[in-house]
């Protein structure tokens, strides 16, 4: 896990990059708590402002600010901007970073001059944003639709000869991958229009368990008290689907541990199918992966035998790493958790833990072999506690099983895996401009 505390130093004394406005370092993995962000400008830049998803969060005068964002613990994808802007108050250069987003686009941010000169030199600068899978190939620059040069690394900067290009009226970037994939931007020159659009499109995950073909007209979707027009309901049992087995490694799991591990094995078994992957991940204060994604159910069976229990339970930590890589991978996602259910010493809070579950997307399935939490609840007792996580596991669109003796395995596998194969995405518009909240 990521520590809390990202600092980024720098010396006073450094040069400054051609690049007009620069966010000096971009943090990649799960950011939380606070964050400090240090930009720096060139000229003609005499103020610097920090946006956060559009709307400003803080500026200062100069050509160099470190701004801290208190980014707290309810982990969501951040889009950080870093605007300078001129005497006059217009825009004169940007950069920009996204935090806590697994799989970013791949994209392409072109820095220009506002206007464009009749002699001198002028810097063009693209800030490329992609997946952490997606290698850049090149940068190729254009003014107009002449190509004025190529760059293969970063940073990606070009100085171009402005009186070889009078009255150019825009200039574009294209960025390409490793594998053709391409991404582009053009900057106008003169006045910056900007607009923006709201998207209310809404995805919701849902599964069955009968069996039965889901048909759109078998469903009713009612969205704050208002009934909503389903726009589609897709299928998702065709995508291949990534699932990480996260199994509780720590003392407290130690009677339990044969159960887990003969399940384990059988869930793999059960699951998989030519298309899918399964990962082996053990826990307990920090992850460890046993295997990475596999399609051979032998390499997993053999993986969940060579860990011993030891320590504490970082249930949450481990829970919430685990949704973040997931969404790193192409297709379908599911996390099963074998756990004993009892967290010592996250430093995640289970309110934490539901935000960015329901955040991600990923059907979190939790299975707590607890002979006592079970006993417990036959007597009345441990409601609460169930009731958290069938919460999890319903915001998620999947299910929560607490057990007590190895016999009750084989339904809870084969019904998770009957879920699997039977889910689908329901597409519906919310309202525009409704409150953004859980609802």
């Amino acid at each position: 896990m990521r520590s809390a505390l990202v600092c980024l130093l720098f010396s006073i004394g450094a040069a400054v990059s051609a690049q007009t406005v620069q966010i000096v370092e971009k943090p990649s993995g799960l950011v939380y708590g606070h964050l400090y962000v240090t930009v720096r400008a060139g000229e003609p830049v005499e103020r610097v402002a920090l946006l956060i998803n559009n709307v400003k969060w803080s500026e200062a005068k100069g050509r160099q600010a470190t701004f801290q964002v208190d980014l707290g613990k309810y982990i969501r994808r951040l889009r950080l901007r870093a605007v300078g802007y001129d005497a006059q108050g217009r825009i004169a250069g940007e950069d920009e970073m996204v935090i806590n987003d697994p799989r970013p686009p791949f994209r392409l941010s072109l820095q220009a001059p506002l206007t464009w000169p009749e002699g001198g030199t002028v810097t063009l600068s693209a800030n490329v944003i992609r997946p952490e899978l997606t290698a850049v190939h090149s940068v190729e620059f254009f003014v107009g639709e002449t190509s004025v040069g190529v760059v293969t690394s970063p940073p990606y900067t070009i100085a171009v000869d402005a009186a070889q290009y009078p009255g150019a009226v825009y200039a574009r970037a294209v960025a390409r991958s490793e594998t053709g994939e391409e991404a582009n931007d053009v900057v106008f020159f003169g006045e910056r229009a900007r607009e923006e659009i709201e998207v209310t499109l809404q995805q919701i995950p849902l599964s069955t368990t009968d069996g039965r073909p889901l048909q759109a007209s078998d469903l009713r979707l009612v969205d704050e008290g208002e009934v909503r027009r389903i726009e589609g309901l897709v299928p998702a049992s065709d995508l291949p689907l990534y699932t990480i087995l996260l199994i509780d490694y720590s003392e407290s799991m130690l009677e339990e541990l044969p159960v887990v591990k003969a399940a384990a094995k059988q869930f793999a078994r059960m699951l998989l199918r030519p298309q899918d992957r399964i990962a082996v991940v053990g826990f307990n204060q920090k992850t460890f992966w046993l295997t990475g994604f596999t399609n051979d159910w032998t390499a997993v069976a053999n993986a969940v035998d060579r860990v011993q229990p030891v320590g504490e339970t970082h249930l949450y930590d481990s829970v919430i790493e685990m949704l973040y890589e997931l969404q790193k991978m192409p297709g379908r996602h599911a996390l099963v958790v074998l756990t004993d259910g009892v967290d010592q010493g996250s430093a995640f809070q289970l309110d934490h833990l539901v935000h960015y579950a329901r955040y991600a997307g990923v059907p979190l399935y939790p299975v707590v072999k607890n002979r006592t939490l079970s006993k417990l609840m036959r007597l009345g007792i441990g409601r609460l506690q169930a009731r958290r996580l069938a919460a999890v596991a319903r915001d998620t669109g999947a299910t929560w099983f607490i057990i007590r003796e190895e016999r009750e395995l084989p339904a809870v596998y084969e019904r998770i895996a009957r879920e699997l194969r039977q889910q689908y995405r329901l597409l519906f518009y919310s309202a525009a401009h409704s409150e953004d909240q859980w609802r």
